[in-house]
């Protein structure tokens, strides 16, 4: 039956219902568009710039970094890059100039976020949390996460002395190790959680509790898939009949409110950067010794082998506080800000970014930028000094900047200092294998890039 119909179908009349289709959805998607005179690739009819990022992909498979593929527009089309998909407008920006103007000195019309974050809505359809909700809402969220926080003991001794408690049980689990090398990935990631479970549930996890891992992994997985390519192209989220994110969230997840997601929000965030953070700072540590060693003389010299670190060490520890830093600009954790959305027409050097575009900021670019840091693929801790003094700098993003910098900075500062002090305070740290050169180039996962997978061996001091 079907098939003698279509038999008797003239294949022109489908070729011509097809092409006068496909030109209607191209002149539709020209008027409904907002007209961009930002630079960037043509678009094809429907799919928009896709096939361009998935050559890019092919062209570079050393590479699936969506970071380093964005850096490849640049330096074709310049610091702001225009793209689309389907009906909407991407803007990527890049180095310091365009990103501070654009989060900094257009605030009021960026701070906001995309409200068809297509994985998130599709998760959570009627709320957000303080990170992903916009407005009035994000306003009160944000101001009642801050006393939260504040409650809970960020910026107080009691968290202090959770950081300790934690620092203490890693310390003991790195010693038994007897100098064999070690995978660090897994244990840091079990550290920073217990550190926000401290603080929301009151008490921490043995690190092979089933439940804590299961969470973790949980965790793990979100973070990785809650960022990628279905947030670009929204529509993919609902045809992908493999995506575990659903499962997960009803599976773990039995109130679907403000509170939740914002509980929710810290835990993500505050387990997995700080986590990669760490990972860095030891990867560093390893491949320059010598850098290493000066942390630990400063730190034997002021702090000694006997008593914990506190906050008020920093102070006192210019170098170590330089070597942090450090790391958290060259190996830029987060290379792609959360993304903004733009809520009127922003004017940037005689370019337009349209209203409702969402904005992608490159940090890694900021963090790169030549005008702002001599020989910026260098590592070196000695530029966040002057006169022996550690100096914060103007172009350091690694919590992003404006409004929305990240609400967890304070309590990521105190753990990655006191966690690291800690660490090299009572361990000489190396390669597992000499002949590891440590390629310096990292992997892309969700939102943060980590470390190639590596190896070290913790030697406690004797």
């Amino acid at each position: 039956m079907i098939s003698h119909i279509l038999q008797s179908v003239d294949i022109f009349v489908i070729l011509t219902f097809l092409i006068t289709l496909l030109v209607a959805y191209i002149l539709w998607n020209n008027v409904t568009r907002t007209p961009i005179n930002i630079p960037g690739p043509t678009p094809w009819p429907i799919v928009g710039n896709l096939p361009t990022l998935v050559a890019s992909s092919f062209q570079n498979k050393s590479s699936q970094n969506r970071s380093d593929r964005f850096l490849e527009l640049r330096e074709k089309y310049g610091d702001l890059v225009g793209l689309s998909f389907g009906n909407f407008t991407q803007v990527l920006v890049f180095g310091y100039d365009k990103v501070h103007k654009v989060l900094v000195l257009n605030a009021d019309k960026t701070k906001f976020r995309p409200s068809n974050a297509a994985v998130a809505k599709k998760l959570f359809p009627k709320e957000a949390g303080v990170v992903l909700s916009n407005g009035q809402e994000w306003v009160d969220l944000r101001r009642f996460t801050m006393v939260a926080l504040k409650d809970f003991g960020v910026g107080k001794k009691s968290l202090e002395e959770k950081i300790q408690e934690e620092a203490r049980f890693l310390v003991e689990l790195l010693s038994k190790q007897n100098k064999k090398p070690f995978d660090v990935s897994k244990v840091f990631s079990k550290a920073t959680s217990n550190i926000i479970s401290s603080i929301i549930f009151g008490s921490r996890f043995d690190f092979n509790d089933p439940v804590f891992i299961r969470l973790l992994g949980n965790i793990d997985y979100l973070f990785k898939n809650n960022a990628g390519v279905e947030n670009m192209i929204p529509l993919l989220t609902y045809l992908n009949p493999f995506s575990k994110v659903p499962k997960i969230i009803k599976k773990e997840i039995q109130l679907k409110n403000h509170l939740f997601l914002t509980i929710a929000d810290l835990y993500l965030a505050g387990t997995d950067t700080t986590s990669v953070t760490l990972q860095w700072t030891m990867f560093y540590m390893i491949k320059y010794p010598d850098v290493q060693k000066k942390c630990r003389n400063q730190i034997l010299k002021v702090i000694g082998e006997d008593r914990d670190p506190v906050g008020k060490d920093k102070d006192n520890l210019p170098y170590v506080m330089a070597t942090i830093q450090e790391v958290q600009r060259i190996a830029t954790i987060v290379p792609l800000a959360v993304p903004h959305l733009a809520v009127e027409d922003i004017e940037i050097d005689g370019m337009t970014i349209p209203k409702n575009a969402i904005i992608f900021p490159s940090l890694m670019s900021v963090h790169r930028d030549p005008s702002l840091w001599e020989e910026p693929d260098v590592f070196r801790p000695e530029r966040f000094l002057q006169n022996d003094k550690f100096v914060k700098k103007e172009g350091f993003s690694a919590f992003s900047m404006g409004p929305r910098i990240c609400l967890g900075k304070q309590l990521a500062e105190s753990e990655l200092f006191l966690i690291f002090v800690s660490i090299l305070q009572r361990f000489d740290l190396s390669k597992a294998d000499e002949n590891d050169d440590l390629p310096i180039d990292g992997t892309m996962t969700g939102l943060t890039q980590q470390p190639k997978n590596f190896q070290m061996c913790f030697l406690p001091r004797q």
